[in-house]
């Protein structure tokens, strides 16, 4: 190694003194040698010369043209090197008015200084490079020595990360990495489930990046820790770019089971709000709303806040489901205000639902006069022609729903038969042949021949919410400063210079 040292001595001082010029002269004076390539690569590297074809194999050649490939990357040893004033790069020749000059030639003559052209620099008009990662590859990671080839896997994790590609997360060893690239080298690994799931609540107290809190917030909920997704959703703001957008709707949507099985329902429903109302797909869009709804359902009716939750239906519409949703809860009053809501619209369609929505009400908590008092209504003079489809579909599903609730009860048979035959007499054919039916339903004996009609409806089934499903996520991996190994005084490889980009 000290003769190695020896031999590398001015290649090395010259470099890591950031004198590319006097690297320029060692290099034409001891033109082979021991890693006289290497440094050669390194001096056209951070003079953004050509790069050529190593005859030979050989690891850290291999690196240094990779990291041509990464260049104008951001936050890279690109930062210095673009930077015209980071390395000297003056040539130092003998005097011209003293000095002799002849052809170069194999002999040397004691004082023999040889006369070194100028260094060129070419770096404030080289392009980008073209991207690491077909140079990444695993035979390169197999010839290098541990921590550089650390660091080329976590980049070759990284480039295919953005590809959509989590292959490169195994080969990962984070304790080599620095310890500004250990959290993304953690989330990779998390990500590609190779670490287990609970990772993610401790990685999000060290990096909260939006996408690791995305992925806590899961996991807590998977846990049932309601109380402690609180503060992780707590004041997270929202993004422009759609994809940001999907992780904080899994976020909010999140916080929103979490504080509906807290108890804090007005809370949720600010949560849910702010989640539907963010743009992006329509996925979980009417998870969300219904169960907004069935919260609203339990609660007296609010036009302001139905409002919010009305969806693309409308807010008519909202009041309908509102109504039936309240009704399937045992929250009769709000089903009501939400009935004569209805009755005040003057389109036919909204008014007739509410007022077969009224009789419904009255059906079902046994004020049957309510209910004739409907069907009244819903037949009285005054409604013109073109109202009249919307008023008999409208009392077709009352009936339908005073069936349902008297096979459920079984307690006002008769006087359901009768509403029924009245109902009969008022419909067209085609509507009274419904009624008939309706009629047939509630025979108790199997009919000769056919089938035995039955009655249809709609329920509200009441269920715990699911856990939200977490969207793919999205984040900004940061790159290793530099994919170097480049030989150093005190004999070991170090990447790059201590600057970090500083001046």
């Amino acid at each position: 190694m000290i003769a190695l040292l020896l031999v590398l001595a001015p290649f090395v001082d010259a470099f890591w003194a950031r004198d590319l010029g006097a690297l320029h002269r060692e290099l034409m004076e001891e033109p082979s040698g021991a890693q006289h390539a290497l440094f050669d690569d390194l001096l056209r590297l951070t003079t953004c010369d050509k790069l050529e074809t190593p005859g030979a194999p050989d690891p850290l050649r291999a690196l240094v043209r990779a990291e041509e490939a990464r260049r104008g990357a951001p936050a890279t040893l690109w930062q210095d090197v673009l930077r015209e004033s980071f390395f000297r790069r003056a040539v130092t020749n003998p005097g011209e008015d003293k000095a002799l000059r002849w052809l170069d030639e194999e002999e040397r003559w004691p004082g023999e200084v040889l006369l070194v052209e100028p260094l060129r620099w070419s770096c404030a008009k080289a392009p980008n490079g073209a991207g690491a990662l077909a140079l990444l590859t695993p035979e390169l990671l197999r010839s290098l020595p541990p921590e550089p080839a650390a660091r080329v896997a976590y980049e070759r994790a990284v480039l295919l990360w953005r590809k959509g590609s989590l292959e490169g997360a195994a080969a990962i060893e984070v304790a080599r990495l620095a310890p500004e690239l250990r959290p993304a080298a953690r989330f990779l690994r998390l990500e590609a489930k190779l670490d287990p799931p609970e990772g993610w609540i401790a990685l999000a107290a060290e990096w909260p990046e939006l996408a690791v809190r995305t992925r806590a917030t899961a996991e807590l909920l998977r846990q049932r820790r309601y109380q402690d997704v609180l503060p992780i959703t707590d004041k997270v703001e929202t993004p422009k770019e759609p994809a940001r957008a999907e992780m904080v709707r899994s976020m909010l949507w999140a916080r929103a089971v979490a504080l509906q099985a807290l108890g804090r329902e007005q809370e949720m429903l600010d949560a849910l709000f702010r989640a539907q109302s963010l743009p992006g797909s329509i996925q979980g869009r009417d998870a969300m709303r219904a169960m907004a709804m069935s919260t609203l359902a339990r609660q007296p009716a609010d036009p302001a806040a139905l409002e919010r939750f009305s969806g693309l239906a409308g807010l008519d519409a909202a009041w309908v489901e509102l109504a039936r949703r309240a009704l399937g809860a045992g929250n009769v009053r709000t089903a009501r205000d939400a009935a004569r809501h209805l009755q005040q619209i003057r389109d036919p369609r909204w008014r007739a639902a509410g007022l077969a929505l009224d009789g419904e009400i009255g059906w079902v908590t046994g004020e049957t006069g309510a209910t004739r008092a409907a069907f009244d209504q819903l037949f009285a003079p005054g409604w013109r022609n073109a109202e009249r489809e919307p008023r008999d579909l409208a009392a077709l599903q009352l009936a339908h729903a005073m069936v349902l609730t008297e096979v459920e009860r079984g307690q006002s048979r008769a006087q359901l038969e009768a509403q029924l035959k009245w109902l009969r007499e008022r419909l067209s054919a085609r509507d009274a042949a419904q009624v008939e039916a309706l009629l047939d339903s509630l025979r108790d004996v199997p009919p000769d021949r056919g089938e035995q009609p039955v009655a249809l409806g709609l329920l509200d089934v009441v269920r715990p919410p699911e856990p939200p499903e977490t969207p793919a996520v999205v984040a900004e991996l940061p790159e290793p400063r530099s994919l170097l190994a480049i030989p150093a005084p005190d004999g070991t490889l170090k990447d790059w210079f201590d600057s970090r980009g500083a001046p």
